[in-house]
């Protein structure tokens, strides 16, 4: 993974789309310019958003050169609420800091370190607390320092090219710091080059900065000998390459294109249930999908899509997973003449935040030829016509995910496996999905529309994947004659017979109180709902609910009668079954009709206040 994110940190650095080395966009601005002059300075307020230096420091006071919060660069101790009691320690590093810049070897252009001298001198003889403006200024406020006059007038310092390279020097001097015991060089493990490797990566940003890799156990770090040596081993990567992996890191993370959530709790920021994915391609030239050429940036979005939806996950499906679905059909070529799609790369990594260190849950790279094939299969099998019958869309990851409330993780690694390495997706999610659909709120709640298509798309796709039913059972099927889908379509038919007896006035039916019994043990269940419908609301329903309900009992008879008991395996095509034949009532009634209808999912309306009793 380190050698992929270093391959595109130095693709964006050839496209000046990656903030310098050693450098971070900070989420606060620089809110004080400190204009300086041989014996005068300027304090100016302002909103300056500017990638600056960064070493990833919390609590520890490690300043940067020539930009900093005011409580480094001034020595401001107000604060909003109370003083910062730290402030001058924190001021006597960013001088000192400032004096080992001017003594670099890094830092040999004579005008800039006479522009540094100026800054030391206010800094040293109060100019600045002398500005009428300073009280206003915070400790946590960010500062930077800006000429005058000369020729570097309006520019901040701290941008200057000999202020970055003396700042990639020390960088490399406090990750590999022989103050922990580290001074160790060797071959990099990225690029190869014999370097001084770093015992503490660069922070990068998922949710709050942490480093990619850290050592905390000895075991970790069983190739060197002694008693706490992960204290102070190496990480076996040079500074370079630790630097461009966290900065490819955190533009990918803070992109809305090469990110998705697939699970996170708000309230736990950077608990390690959190799951979000960061991937891109590696396409070397265009593609072309029949006769259309693709945009790259388009095809990268679309297939994130595969992950979760740009919308809520518990919105209406977009057209983009049908558009993708579609677009998979067709001959995929390289544009240029020479390559093939085993060229282009999609790489995907699933991480959770944590404090210490971003914990990497899976690592998924594969080509765009097998990735083509794979997702073509996958999101064949989730396709599933919705709970009205109008479309059939196939379902994200992270909607099968939410619908089944399954926060295991391994759930998670297997349906990525499934959708983008054409892995067998995990009975666990069907078990999981199972027990959801029982729930009787879930099948009757208006606003649950979305859950109940997203978990029968779940039972679809781990009992049917890479099967010929993957691509038949996305809707109703009147040939499918297993005894448990034909149990599932007997109860949506009873239930329509009951509503339609009621004019569609009824707050509660039959799936109500019998689904779970239903759908576990048919031939204990179904004896007493069919004698029920046959004297209450056979009668007064059309011949068509009639006639259909003779046409699956008598298949059946065929496929052996009532089961006694039902399986987990069972109980899902019983529950793809029910769902299929209730969409397909839903589809045939009229708007009117299904605006009063009830028992069901999203668009439906609960609009009577009658209830019957069903004595089972």
């Amino acid at each position: 993974m380190f050698k992929e994110l270093v391959d595109l940190g130095q693709e964006l650095e050839s496209q000046s789309m990656l903030v310098p080395a050693g450098f971070y966009e900070y989420g606060q601005p620089i809110r004080w310019v400190v204009h300086v002059w041989p014996d005068r300075i300027y304090l100016e307020k302002t909103e300056l958003d500017r990638p600056r230096p960064f070493d990833g420091r919390t609590s520890a006071i490690r300043a940067h050169p020539l930009t900093d919060e005011a409580g480094y660069a001034l020595g401001a101790a107000r604060q909003q609420k109370g003083i910062d009691k730290r402030a001058d320690k924190k001021h006597r590093a960013f001088r000192a800091l400032l004096q080992k810049l001017l003594a670099s070897p890094q830092v040999s252009d004579p005008t800039l370190r006479e522009a540094i001298g100026w800054v030391m001198h206010a800094l040293e003889t109060g100019l600045v607390r002398q500005d009428p403006r300073y009280h206003e200024v915070e400790s946590k406020d960010w500062v930077s320092f800006v000429p005058g006059q000369g020729p570097y007038a309006g520019q901040h310092l701290f941008e200057h090219p000999e202020v970055k390279a003396f700042w990639l020097a020390e960088l490399e001097e406090r990750t590999s710091s022989p103050e922990r015991g580290s001074n160790a060089s060797g071959a990099c493990a990225v690029c190869g080059a014999t370097r001084r490797l770093v015992n503490r990566m660069p922070k990068a940003k998922l949710v709050s900065t942490a480093p990619l890799h850290s050592l905390n156990a000895d075991a970790f770090v069983s190739f060197h000998a002694g008693a706490g040596i992960a204290e102070h081993a190496h990480l076996g990567i040079c500074f370079v390459c630790a630097d461009t992996a966290a900065r490819a890191f955190t533009r990918l993370a803070d992109s809305d294109r090469h990110r998705r959530v697939l699970l996170y709790d708000s309230n736990s920021r950077d608990a390690l249930t959190n799951q979000i994915a960061l991937f891109w391609l590696k396409a070397p030239a265009r593609i072309r999908a029949g006769e259309d050429v693709l945009d790259i940036e388009q095809l990268l979005s679309s297939l994130g899509n595969v992950l979760a939806p740009e919308q809520p996950v518990n919105e209406a499906a977009t057209p983009a997973l049908p558009q993708l679905a579609r677009l998979l059909e067709l001959p995929w070529r390289p544009e240029e003449a020479g390559l093939n799609l085993d060229e282009y790369g999609f790489y995907l990594a699933i991480l959770s935040p944590n404090v210490g260190r971003i914990a990497v849950r899976d690592w998924i790279t594969v080509s765009l030829a097998q990735l083509r094939e794979n997702l073509r299969r996958f999101l064949t099998a989730t396709s599933i016509v919705s709970p009205w019958g109008e479309r059939v869309s196939p379902q994200p990851i992270a909607r099968l995910l939410q619908a089944a409330q399954a926060a295991n993780p391994n759930l998670t690694r297997g349906l990525l496996r499934c959708a983008y390495l054409g892995e067998q997706p995990s009975p666990g999610l069907r078990d999981a999905a199972v027990l959801r659909f029982r729930i009787p709120s879930v099948l009757q709640d208006p606003r649950e529309g979305w859950r109940v298509q997203a978990l029968a798309s779940a039972l679809k796709l781990v009992s049917f994947y890479g099967k010929e039913e993957a691509r038949t059972m996305d809707r109703l099927s009147a040939h499918y004659a297993r005894g448990p889908y034909l149990c599932g379509r007997l109860l949506a038919i009873l239930e329509e017979a009951q509503l339609r007896a009621a004019n569609f006035n009824l707050n509660r039916t039959i799936v109500d109180r019998f689904y779970g019994a239903a759908s576990t043990a048919p031939a204990a269940t179904f004896g007493g709902l069919i004698r029920l419908a046959t004297v209450a609301h056979l009668p007064d329903v059309g011949r068509d609910v009639r006639f259909l309900l003779e046409d699956v009992l008598s298949m059946l008879d065929e496929a052996g009668g009532f089961p006694r008991v039902l399986t987990l395996p069972e109980q899902a095509e019983f529950a793809l079954g029910f769902y299929h034949q209730r969409a397909d009532f839903r589809s045939r009634r009229g708007k009117r009709a299904t605006g009063q209808a009830t028992g069901g999912d999203a668009g439906n309306q609960e609009t009577g206040s009658g209830e019957e009793e069903v004595e089972g």
